[in-house]
């Protein structure tokens, strides 16, 4: 998001509010990955709940992916605090949701401060579970999801909370556990519209996420407590927006992210996590104000 929170402390972020959320099946020992899909279900009448909080800074200016001076002083922060709630459609193969983001955001130059807090864009997604093959302590499985990001956020005011446009979304994840491993590839394809003057660029993600089981090493009754630690890669590249059907040069590029996690599942029905986001990559067209890192806290339950 180009509009941005008020800064809070590194060190604070420990301690905030720890929400819920939804836990997949945990039989083959290991949680869910914290940025990536994951295309394993909720069970069967499965219904969850899962909200986080994540801090998104941006204070350095770039000029076609190099550091340049802001004349402006331009410090940007924003916090989403998404809750998310998954409901498991007669089956465990096929499952809808909704994503409401509560967002505050936080916008400061040498002129001025400006903030603001709401509800930012609402998504609401369908996901399908396409194949799954079980063996002794193993499963792999493949997920097909789409749904569409409705304008819910205020895009009137400055700074804005949402685009004020609809867009779609198309996305396949797929994913393997043995034992202490689990790995997980995700692509994800935007298609963006439009709101009055401004034709947004589509854009597309790709997530790869790599997991183990940290402890316990061997299982001596199951379930019992586990901890997690996860390495992901995240990346989204975008093509630029027009306005006034002109290219608009300062937008779209390109954004991986190096993040490594941690998880720990206190038993069938929960778990807490918690992730670090720092830029690898980070080549935006033009001079556009860049991410400096994002952190995450929250937590996971399954309600049924």
């Amino acid at each position: 998001m180009s509009s941005p929170l008020r800064c809070i402390p590194f060190r604070s972020l420990l301690f905030l509010f720890i929400g819920l959320a939804l836990l997949g099946e945990n039989g083959y020992a290991q949680g869910p990955p914290i940025n990536t899909d994951t295309p394993i279900m909720l069970g069967v009448q499965g219904r969850g709940i899962r909200t986080l909080a994540k801090f998104v800074r941006k204070t350095t200016l770039l000029q076609d992916g190099k550091e340049i001076a802001d004349d402006l002083d331009r410090r940007a922060t924003v916090r989403i605090t998404p809750v998310i709630i998954p409901y498991n459609l007669g089956s465990d193969r096929f499952q809808i949701g909704a994503i409401v983001p509560f967002v505050e955001v936080d916008f400061r130059t040498v002129a001025g401060n400006n903030s603001r807090f709401g509800i930012g864009d609402m998504r609401l997604f369908a996901k399908y579970l396409l194949y799954q093959r079980d063996r002794k302590l193993e499963t792999f499985r493949i997920a097909s999801k789409a749904g569409v990001k409705l304008p819910s956020g205020d895009e009137e005011k400055s700074p804005a909370l949402g685009s004020g446009s609809t867009d779609y979304f198309f996305s396949a994840v797929a994913g393997w556990i043995k034992n202490r491993i689990g790995l997980y590839l995700e692509g994800i394809y935007n298609l963006n519209t439009s709101y009055n003057q401004v034709d947004f660029g589509n854009s597309f993600s790709y997530n790869l996420a790599f997991g183990y089981r940290l402890l316990p090493a061997v299982y001596r009754t199951y379930p019992q407590p586990q901890l997690n630690g996860f390495l992901e890669i995240n990346g989204t590249t975008a093509a630029r927006s027009k306005v006034n059907r002109e290219t608009n040069e300062n937008s779209g590029g390109t954004v991986i992210f190096l993040s490594p996690g941690l998880q720990y599942v206190g038993g069938r029905r929960w778990l807490i996590e918690s992730s670090l986001q720092i830029p690898v990559i980070n080549q935006l067209n033009g001079e556009q104000l860049a991410t400096d890192w994002t952190f995450s806290v929250g937590s996971r339950i399954l309600l049924f």
